[in-house]
């Protein structure tokens, strides 16, 4: 496997680990943001790779995989997203971890592609958003601020 899909797989693979409510994924996406936006990180690398498909596969594979797991472990706390007047409006318990972390991907690689293009952060920014929000909902708690991933800094 290619060393820029090996470095993102380990340092999701620690960040993702760790991630125990709504406000550590948000941070876990805003550092993940912040990487695809710095031109030779190996997130950025590994997003625009054109060799073996194989090899392109299995990380995306793999990726998703981790993030599944995190989902899974977010849905298991049972939390219910809540409209304006307080009535349950999605179960997470009867999403679906494995289809949610696919949407999470779909949204890292199609927003990612679209910042590109424009040179802008926003549209990766909104397209996790989206794809983040029932999970990032009210009442899953805040951790202090360094807490969400042991991995903080960029490594040129």
């Amino acid at each position: 496997m290619r060393t820029d899909f090996a470095e993102v797989l380990a340092r999701e693979s620690a960040c993702l680990g760790v991630v125990t409510n709504g406000a550590m994924l948000a941070s876990w996406k805003r550092r993940v943001v912040e990487e695809l936006m710095t031109p030779r990180s190996p997130y950025a690398l590994a997003l625009h790779q054109v060799g073996d498909a194989h090899d392109r596969a299995d990380f995306l594979d793999q990726w998703r995989e981790l993030i599944a797991n995190t989902v899974h472990r977010l849905l298991k706390t049972g939390a219910t997203q809540r409209d304006p007047e307080g009535t349950a409006v999605a179960s997470r318990a009867n999403m679906d971890a494995q289809k949610m972390a696919v949407l999470i991907l779909a949204a890292l690689h199609g927003g990612n592609r679209l910042s590109q293009v424009a040179r802008d952060p926003r549209p990766l920014h909104d397209a996790l958003d989206l794809a983040l929000v029932t999970l990032v909902s009210a009442g899953n708690g805040s951790p202090e601020r360094g807490t969400s991933c042991p991995v903080t800094s960029i490594d040129l």
